[in-house]
């Protein structure tokens, strides 16, 4: 509704377009000026190069790795020691009923 003062943008034709009256040039920056770019205006972005993505991710992986093993180190340690334990219990109660049942 332009008669409202309203505007309503349509692909590619927004306000600014409008305003100045000249449709957008892709790969540059509004109102910057002649041959000012997008790597120019906003710098060039720090990516990682895919190998040293690669290098973070055998990290990562690696990491996580350790602490699952440590982990099931701890459980598996848990586990042995309240066997030793029943175990030991066993024992005793045998021994206790040998003793028992010995005649005299």
């Amino acid at each position: 509704m332009e008669s409202d003062g309203e505007f309503v943008v349509e692909g590619r034709h927004d306000i600014l377009v409008e305003a100045i009256g000249r449709p957008e040039h892709c790969g540059r920056v509004r109102a910057t000026g002649q041959g000012v770019g997008i790597k120019l205006y906003f710098g060039v972005s720090e990516r990682q190069s895919s190998s040293s993505s690669k290098e973070s991710e055998t990290q990562m992986k690696t990491k996580i790795h350790e602490e699952l093993m440590e982990e099931m180190r701890k459980e598996t340690d848990l586990m042995w020691l309240e066997m030793r334990k029943k175990n030991d219990r066993m024992r005793q109660e045998f021994l206790s009923q040998q003793v028992c049942a010995e005649p005299i």
